[in-house]
């Protein structure tokens, strides 16, 4: 999504709603033009004490201009009056399919949008200008380089399913205006209802049907539930903390199938955002489904995060051949919460990567950026140590390293040419100033990037660590 971060206001640390309402408003000083006022990375479960926030609470701070703040897990956005009224928004706009607005008791929105209702407000955003664009693409992907990263999966939407609503209709035009300025690979997944658009899509600079190739397109992408943090992950049993809720599913069994199976006939990857049990269960059941009626073989369809699991669905998981996608810097983010939300029980299924790789089953690692950190050697360091959390989960560095390599290139179908460093590959490698498979593993965020090299171009040097190095 074309939101320009480096414009934003940063909530990620905001305790209290003052503190919130200061953000907001030297964001908007910052920006004098009319333009609407975005906060990211809020958290409520760190406000004390913790609560979520309406229309009013922003009004406060920006009566007089649209203003949205995003939640971390992006998604639910919260409204102020401006951004409901310039969203066309009224106490008789009904629910969307598969998301929720907040009400008053009268019926008018009360400002929190949550899953594909978080749409509603980004669709009235306007854009920034293409110059704007193009300068944070060439910041942002400066900062990839330096965090070590030669490859990235990037989500773009195709219509106006995907967060950012329907400017998301314009992302596969600017990437492809943006290519001069990507110095590493990119393997897009599409958000799409039907497989015309990726395949349009495959007709742009975006794809290149050779493997190994700087640019292509892999598949369909789309959301089964929504997240812990939200309380809209679907889940068997209902969340610890509020037992008046248990999630949903964002699409229908039906529709997810009926996607399943377009991708699956047309030779495309399916990625699928899974992250409660029931939603788990439910997309294993339907891949089970899918390939019993079209078998084929080696076909990498993908669980994006399958965050719960249990024994069972480990095993299916791996007799199906799927794919799991991990983001390890979520047990960072989230231990603080998650036994309040899912109890000691459930706990101890989260994220578990220990089970998963003794199941035989191949997981790549991911960030989940914007909303998580780039940082790759923060994510191999939470998978190794959990940072406490379920420790009995946690797997070995090498095993780490392996996840955020030549697993992660398989996830891709380049584990052939890339992935490791091998005759004949690519020469897309990192030059760390320390090996992270001989310090003590609580150390290894600390290793510094001494060169990003890609495709045997340096893309990112640092410079300070080029000196010491020479010195020893």
């Amino acid at each position: 999504g074309m939101i320009v971060y480096e414009m934003c206001a940063d909530l990620n640390g905001v305790t209290t709603i003052e503190e919130l309402q200061e953000e907001l408003k030297k964001a908007a000083q910052k920006d004098q033009s009319s333009a609407w006022v975005i906060g990211l990375q809020f958290d409520e479960e760190k406000l004390y004490p913790p609560r979520l926030l309406t229309r009013h609470d922003l009004d406060v701070a920006c009566p007089d201009r649209p203003a949205i703040i995003v939640k971390r897990d992006g998604h639910m956005a919260i409204a102020n009056t401006r951004a409901i009224e310039a969203a066309g928004v009224s106490a008789s706009t009904k629910d969307p399919e598969g998301g929720k607005i907040d009400r008053a008791s009268d019926g008018y929105p009360l400002g929190p949008f949550r899953e594909t209702a978080v749409q509603i407000p980004f669709g009235a955003m306007p854009m920034p200008p293409i110059e704007t664009i193009i300068d944070t693409a060439k910041t942002i992907f400066k900062k990839i380089a330096a965090y070590g990263i030669t490859s990235a999966g990037i989500i773009l939407q195709t219509d106006a399913e995907g967060v950012f609503g329907k400017q998301g209709e314009y992302d596969v035009m600017l990437m492809s205006l943006l290519l001069d300025f990507i110095p590493i690979n990119l393997y897009s997944i599409l958000v799409a209802h039907d497989v015309s658009p990726i395949e349009e899509a495959r007709k742009s600079a975006l794809h290149n049907q050779a493997i190994g190739s700087q640019f292509r397109i892999g598949g369909l992408k789309f959301w089964a539930d929504g997240t812990f943090g939200s309380c809209t992950a679907y889940m068997r049993e209902p969340f610890s903390d509020q037992p008046d809720k248990k999630g949903f599913l964002t699409l229908s069994p039906e529709e997810i199938f009926r996607r399943m199976l377009v991708a699956h006939k047309a030779g495309l990857q399916i990625a699928i955002h899974a992250i409660g049990d029931a939603a788990n269960r439910l997309c294993i059941d339907l891949y089970d489904r899918l390939l019993k009626e079209y078998p084929k073989k080696d076909h990498r369809h993908r669980i994006e995060h399958a965050s719960l699991l249990d024994a069972e669905m480990l095993a299916d998981i791996s007799r199906l051949g799927l794919v799991v996608s991990t983001q390890p810097l979520f047990i960072h983010s989230e231990k603080g919460w998650l036994y309040k939300r899912l109890g000691q029980d459930r706990a101890k299924w989260v994220y578990p990567l220990r089970a998963l790789l003794d199941a035989g089953i191949k997981v790549a690692g991911a960030s989940d950026a914007p909303i998580e950190s780039l940082d790759v050697l923060h994510a191999i360091q939470c998978c190794v140590t959990r940072e406490g959390f379920e420790p009995q989960q946690g797997i070995s560095v090498y095993e780490a390293i392996r996840m955020f390599t030549i697993d992660a290139a398989y996830a891709q179908f380049e584990e052939s040419v890339k992935g490791s460093i091998s005759v004949g590959k690519r020469a897309d490698m990192v030059i760390l100033n320390q090996n992270p498979l001989s310090l003590s593993p609580q150390k290894i965020q600390g290793i510094s990037i001494v060169q990003t090299i890609c495709g045997g171009k340096v893309i990112y040097q640092n410079n300070d660590q080029q000196n010491l190095l020479r010195k020893t």
